[in-house]
């Protein structure tokens, strides 16, 4: 299939034919690929990350001193508490 991009600059253009070059692929392949691992990335989330990754502070805070304070917060920024 033959297809025309419109509006690619010709610095970006040669960036890409070196890159597919570098990874031994032909364009159509290489576009292919990075297409595909664009959209791998964009199904990720960062809430994916946050909810279920590696807790980082876990055991440091008692739940008594994370009550404080978030009570703390809320009450500064006029929340709801």
């Amino acid at each position: 299939m033959d297809v025309c991009i419109k509006n690619i600059e010709d610095e970006s253009w040669r960036s890409f034919k070196s890159e597919s070059i570098k990874h031994g692929l032909k364009l159509g392949d290489f576009f292919s690929k990075l297409i595909f691992e664009h959209q791998e990335r964009c199904n990720e989330s960062n809430w994916d990350k946050t909810l279920h990754g590696k807790k980082n502070f876990k055991g440091v805070l008692s739940r008594e001193d994370m009550t404080k304070i978030r009570a703390e917060f809320r009450e500064n920024f006029k929340m709801r508490t």
